[in-house]
């Protein structure tokens, strides 16, 4: 491999002007509004998913769907877009999981550069991103090969480095003796091992193994300060992103299941009836659960010093994760129950969606989440109460 030494402002290999390696240049445009941008999304999305569940590539065709709709460049970040941001994340997951996952990825980068960036890499960064670059978070290390910084130079290997194949740029993260930095590393050079990604579900995300042996470190690389990364609330109520892309892909599997019954004629027999009903309790369960988050996203964002509004959005995220996560588990028995042995053959599309939703609702430590909930809980510090009715609502 040859040696590296990238600066942020040019993080394509040949030029700052080359392009992304999963669109056409020609499809540049001004960035539009965000209203009515969801409508047709899910679908168009959904149309190419079974193709790269064969082939285990990069979903093209998804961001080539997302850029044209200005949401690559343009997300909504802001506290008052909360909302906005959990439904388009469903939106997209309910289209196909392994797009979503790559895009939540490039959301949760330009959310921490916005956060921690100095202006010259947040400015390129965003310049770039109108253009098409799709960037991505990769923090889990190989357990045999750990990424470090020796001298400057980064060595070791990242594991679940979803969207590789079509990423321009990342952030990994690597252990110093301040903690842990955030590093924005160009794609381009980087070794990818593809023999290792071979699940159940998910296969689009292409979450391969990436190493490197002689990356030379710049300044312009290096995104905040030690720690900034796992620092909270926002670093585990980031998890509500997450958990907006399962809520979507609970969707899937629902317009997937009741089309079925439809189809069949078999969805006025009484006990099909029930399980639409029940599916549709839990999904609707999950889809309150995200208004619920979104609300204490949004509060935490516009009071970053308020111990309150960091210890709500903790506890709110950890319980949608895991009353979102019962809902999925609800949705998927009743799903295949209802469709039989016909949901477990690949010709039907519920066999992929199945595959999917059951890979990626195993994040990391729920365990651990459920304690801290409960902890919360007990310490006084988050009940259960009435939902409040949102401004936007209230205007609706």
């Amino acid at each position: 491999m040859s040696r590296l030494s990238y600066r942020f402002g040019s993080p394509f290999p040949s030029s700052p002007n080359a392009s992304p390696p999963w669109k056409d240049r020609s499809m540049l445009h001004e960035p539009i509004a965000h209203t009515s941008l969801l409508s047709g999304l899910s679908e168009a999305i959904s149309r190419h998913g079974a193709a790269r569940d064969r082939d285990g590539g990069f979903p093209v065709e998804s961001f080539d769907e997302l850029f044209a709709r200005g949401l690559v460049g343009h997300p909504p970040l802001r506290a008052s877009q909360a909302g906005e941001l959990l439904h388009l994340l469903s939106a997209v997951g309910r289209g196909d999981l392994s797009t979503g996952r790559i895009y939540e990825g490039h959301v949760n980068t330009l959310f921490l550069i916005d956060r921690f960036a100095t202006l010259e890499q947040r400015d390129a960064a965003f310049r770039q991103a109108a253009d098409g670059a799709v960037f991505g978070v990769w923090n889990t290390d190989h357990h045999a090969n750990p990424l470090v910084l020796e001298d400057g130079v980064l060595k070791g290997s990242k594991s679940f480095a979803s969207g590789v194949d079509g990423l321009t740029a990342a952030i990994v993260t690597v252990n110093s003796e301040a903690g842990r930095q955030m590093l924005l590393v160009p794609v381009s050079g980087l070794d990818v091992d593809r023999s290792w990604w071979r699940p159940t579900g998910m296969r689009a995300s292409g979450s391969h193994i990436i190493s490197t042996d002689e990356l030379q470190v710049t300044d312009g690389m290096i995104l905040g300060a030690p720690d900034d990364y796992i620092a909270e609330p926002f670093f585990s109520g980031g998890a509500i992103r997450f958990v907006a892309v399962h809520t979507g892909g609970i969707h899937a599997v629902f317009d997937c299941a009741v089309e079925h019954l439809t189809r069949t004629k078999r969805a006025d027999n009484p006990y099909q009836s029930q399980r639409i009903a029940r599916m549709g309790i839990a999904l609707q369960t999950a889809y309150d659960w995200l208004a619920r988050g979104a609300e204490a996203w949004a509060h935490a964002l516009e009071n970053p010093e308020s111990d309150s509004a960091g210890r709500s959005l903790l506890a709110t995220t950890r319980a949608a994760r895991g009353a979102v996560e019962r809902a999925a588990l609800d949705v998927l028995e009743l799903a295949e129950c209802a469709v039989g042995a016909a949901g477990f053959n690949a010709p039907h599309s519920l066999e992929r969606l199945d595959r999917d939703l059951r890979t990626y609702l195993r994040q990391p430590n729920p365990d651990g989440a459920m304690a801290a909930l409960g902890e919360a809980i007990a310490g006084g510090h988050w009940h259960p109460s009435f939902p409040s009715i949102s401004r936007e609502r209230g205007r609706s």
